[in-house]
């Protein structure tokens, strides 16, 4: 763990970056819904001797909401839930990691929703949306805002179900979508180099086939032994089938046939995002419903 909180530091930003906005609408609001303030950083957190303040780095309320210019309302409609790792903020990460830019290039016609984390901070602490309660009445406010915008239609009273949930994120990401993914309807889960923990709670909701899962790690982002030892937990005591390969191996064709991905790749920690534009591939090859 040591190995991988180095690695995320290096890219700690400390001021908020503006990044290039693609041509889709974007909506940004404060909610009591998000992840911070918490009662739990509620006197800030201290890391490696280190002090972060909850002023600065734990009372930033933000979602941001991306409407890709092709969206088109359906009977479901796909949320992408995205969460950055450590030393990372929602400004800083959609400017290093071009988020937004490849799911706009990736057709997927879903919405994205990226809640504020601990902002510029060494924590992987999910804050409130570790409580599942508040998950569910984020979906609903997203919701609201939606309709207030006009993006879909005002008339439906809210149900989770609606929603094809995606639950992605970078490195720290793992612990809040641990929290989540068995306690809502989440029906895809990406991870991007962020295999640390919750095991129990990912080889529960991997159990179900129709679970969309991938993993890209790295040999030195720190998640190389655990994503090993799921692999080995799901041939072994699961029987769940998956795919698992080499990144220069993962071609359209493994992307669209397979359910459970487990991506090895010789990249940097911080380079599996952007590198061979894996988020927008990812996104647009779907497998086929059987």
């Amino acid at each position: 763990m040591i190995k991988y909180c180095c690695i995320c530091l290096v890219t700690l930003v400390l001021a908020t970056v503006s990044f290039a906005q693609p041509p889709g609408k974007l909506i940004r609001f404060s909610s009591a819904n998000a992840m911070f303030p918490d009662t739990a950083r509620a006197n800030g957190h201290t890391y490696n001797g280190k002090y972060y303040d909850a002023a600065t780095h734990y009372s930033d309320s933000s979602i941001l909401v991306y409407i890709p210019t092709h969206f088109s309302p359906q009977k479901i409609t796909n949320l992408i839930f995205w969460f950055h790792g450590w030393g990372n903020n929602i400004d800083s990460a959609l400017k290093q990691y071009d988020v937004l830019e490849q799911l706009e290039a990736s057709g997927r016609n879903a919405i994205f929703v990226f809640p504020e984390g601990p902002k510029n901070a060494p924590d992987s602490y999910g804050g409130k949306l570790e409580q599942p309660a508040v998950f569910r009445a984020l979906v609903k406010e997203v919701e609201e805002k939606l309709k207030e915008k006009r993006i879909i239609e005002k008339k439906k009273t809210f149900n989770i179900d609606r929603y094809s949930i995606t639950l992605a994120g970078h490195s720290g990401a793992y612990r809040v979508i641990s929290r989540i993914l068995n306690q809502s309807p989440v029906q895809e889960v990406i991870l991007f180099d962020a295999m640390y923990g919750g095991n129990e709670q990912y080889l529960q909701w991997l159990s179900v086939p129709e679970h969309r899962f991938i993993h890209i790690y790295t040999k030195d982002g720190g998640t190389f032994d655990n994503s090993r030892l799921i692999m080995r937990t799901l041939t072994d005591s699961l029987h769940i089938p998956f795919f698992s390969g080499d990144e220069e191996n993962v071609g359209d064709a493994e992307l669209k046939k397979h359910h459970k991905l487990f991506i090895y790749s010789s990249k940097k920690h911080n380079e599996v995002i952007t590198h061979n534009r894996n988020w927008e591939r990812f996104l647009r090859y779907i497998p086929a419903e059987k």
